[in-house]
């Protein structure tokens, strides 16, 4: 019996053994920042030499390396994996994400926002922002939503997420005759914006955290109060839905 007891004992202890070491190799998922300035003169002539399409546009390249400490560059819609070793790099996969031309007269634009954001260990997905703005009387409202794609092995993408909810802000005109100046004392616009928090939970599944508030002038006649609100959303990236699950005026989507 004395003996059973001791094998089992064992067998609890490898088992436990087990599951911390794959605790302490399985290191958390992070989103990781592009950001320039961080190459030498020497490292970007090599780099633009194996991929030209990086170094067209006259936007400094940024860069990143992930925990495998392979190098990564993005710059406009251009993005591309390089091996680094003592000798200099290699060129591994690139990918090419068509945005959409600026348009002054519509005041819409798009862009990749500078960061990787992991799937799992092995897999990286990017984000392209659409952004619109407009303007109006004592007021407007700048709006950007976001849409993923996985950077597939074979140097294609994948969307998986379609124009969510990003960031917005917005302020509407409350003041319109001395009396109410007077009475907001200077605080003369509803303001409110939309802001968004990713965090990887584990492979395959991300926390999205959006924070919400509303700032109402003292002489607004909208009827509202000032307000903050809050919700995390776990979003499954094999079935992420069509859009988050939240209030209609959190994802405001302009007047027009």
């Amino acid at each position: 019996m004395l003996k059973y007891k001791m094998g089992l004992g064992g067998m609890i202890l490898m088992g436990a053994s087990a599951y911390f070491s794959a605790s302490v190799f399985a290191a958390p998922l992070q989103i990781l920042d592009f950001k320039k300035g961080q190459l030498s003169a020497t490292e970007q002539t090599q780099l633009c030499e194996q991929v030209k399409e990086l170094c067209q546009q006259r936007t400094q390249l940024q860069s990143l390396k992930t925990p495998d400490q392979t190098l990564w560059l993005l710059s406009e819609g251009n993005i591309a994996q390089f091996a680094t070793s003592t000798t200099g790099f290699k060129l591994l996969k690139q990918w090419r994400i068509q945005l959409a031309a600026t348009e002054e007269m519509a005041r819409s634009s798009q862009y990749i926002f500078p960061k990787l954001f992991p799937m799992d260990q092995n897999r990286y997905a990017v984000a392209v922002i659409d952004t619109f703005s407009e303007m109006y009387s004592g007021g407007g409202a700048g709006i950007e939503r976001a849409s993923f794609y996985e950077l597939k092995d074979s140097g294609k993408t994948h969307r998986f997420i379609e124009n969510y909810p990003f960031s917005f802000n917005r302020m509407i005109r409350a003041c319109f005759s001395e009396q109410d100046y007077e009475s907001s004392k200077g605080k003369c616009h509803d303001e409110d914006g939309l802001s968004l928090d990713i965090r990887p939970i584990k492979p395959m599944l991300w926390q999205f955290r959006y924070r919400y508030s509303l700032d109402v002038s003292p002489a607004s006649d909208s009827g509202e109060k000032s307000f903050k609100g809050s919700r995390n959303l776990n979003i499954d990236l094999n079935k992420a839905p069509e859009q988050p699950n939240i209030p209609a005026e959190w994802g405001y989507e302009g007047a027009g």
